[in-house]
């Protein structure tokens, strides 16, 4: 009698895979902790004859992101001759591994911890020449020759309804519909008339990483989800970081610099600070109301509990924004967020806090 074969477990299939690629070559490959997303991360490490490491890199899994794993490559080799990604070693497509260059496990959280305020200064600037270097790539190539998509009207809509659809049923409120809609639309509005650019779209201190061999470049991870928009979107998500916090003056010196480096290197650009300063609040808006609807889709659909504990530092953000745009914001922006805003402190607000005060706040 036949005995029907047992199919390979993925585990096995990437083993057998990085034998390929790794032919007569020794190796030991752990395992990463996962991320916000389905790929799954390895590193692996080569050895000789000693059991000496030769070499290492990063392995990723991508079963069920195939699309995601070509827009991967297809964005590296985008972004590659502007900024410090990860050269591309091995790869398959239809099954979905990647073999990446390994950056090392530093990341530009851990450089800001226990730092002096002079040092940190100097990393984040490394950080902005490094955004300022990724604008500069010509928008057109990224559209022509790599099909970024627009960071249009729907993708901004759809990213802000995570926050109606997750974030608000699970603190138990009605949304007040008209004063949801006026203000999705005045943002869309502001957000569609400034300058476009690459947007990397989670520009964050987890995802910039100390190379490992050069120490004067960051290297810059989990690009997949570049589109072509609003040069203020990867700003914001820098300085406004969901995991680390600064004191505002400090954040708006940032907003400040950034805006004097696209200046010097010839961008399209706000014509003063302030103009610059608003259009990052108006995008810091929609990016935190989609970061706390993902939070909560994150812990509810998925069980990652762990983003829950930073919900109240976008809420932080998003406060500070909404006032700021109350205050100083252009008259039709003042028409939309006030009433918000009033609903926020009135409503949102106190649910928020009864929700997650025993934990979080």
């Amino acid at each position: 009698m036949t005995v029907p074969s047992v199919p390979a477990t993925r585990q096995q299939q990437l083993e057998q895979w990085l034998q390929d690629v790794f032919a007569n070559q020794k190796f030991i490959l752990d395992s990463l902790p996962g991320d916000a997303s389905a790929r799954q991360y390895h590193r692996i490490q080569l050895l000789d004859n000693d059991a000496v490491e030769t070499e290492r890199y990063i392995v990723m899994d991508s079963a069920d992101e195939q699309d995601a794993l070509q827009q991967f490559i297809n964005v590296a080799k985008l972004m590659a001759p502007a900024i410090n990604v990860p050269t591309l070693v091995a790869q398959d497509v239809a099954k979905g591994f990647l073999v990446l260059q390994d950056f090392g496990t530093v990341e530009f959280a851990h450089l800001l911890v226990d730092a002096p305020a002079a040092q940190v200064n100097d990393y984040y600037q490394l950080a902005l020449r490094t955004l300022v270097a990724l604008q500069a790539v010509p928008v057109a190539t990224a559209k022509t020759d790599h099909q970024l998509p627009d960071y249009d009207t729907a993708l901004l809509n759809r990213e802000m309804d995570l926050f109606s659809e997750w974030f608000i049923p699970y603190i138990g409120i009605e949304l007040e519909q008209t004063l949801w809609g006026n203000l999705k639309s005045a943002l869309i509005a502001e957000i569609l008339a400034q300058p476009q650019v690459i947007v990397h779209r989670d520009y964050h201190s987890r995802n910039l990483m100390q190379d490992q061999v050069d120490h004067t470049r960051l290297g810059v991870i989990d690009f997949q989800d570049a589109v072509i928009g609003a040069y203020s979107y990867d700003l914001v998500s820098l300085v406004r970081d969901a995991y680390v916090e600064w004191p505002e003056s400090q954040v708006t010196s940032w907003i400040q610099d950034c805006w004097q480096l696209q200046k010097q290197a010839g961008l399209a650009t706000a014509d003063n600070a302030s103009q610059f300063e608003n259009d990052v609040n108006v995008m810091g808006v929609q990016r935190h109301l989609k970061v706390l609807g993902i939070f909560i889709r994150l812990f509810e659909r998925d069980g990652k509990s762990r983003y829950l504990a930073d919900i109240p530092k976008v809420m932080r953000d998003l406060i500070f924004e909404l006032e700021w745009l109350a205050e100083y914001g252009k008259p039709d922006m003042k028409q939309a967020v006030s009433p918000f805003n009033e609903w926020l402190r009135e409503s949102i607000l106190p649910a928020y806090q009864h929700k997650f005060v025993q934990q979080y706040i």
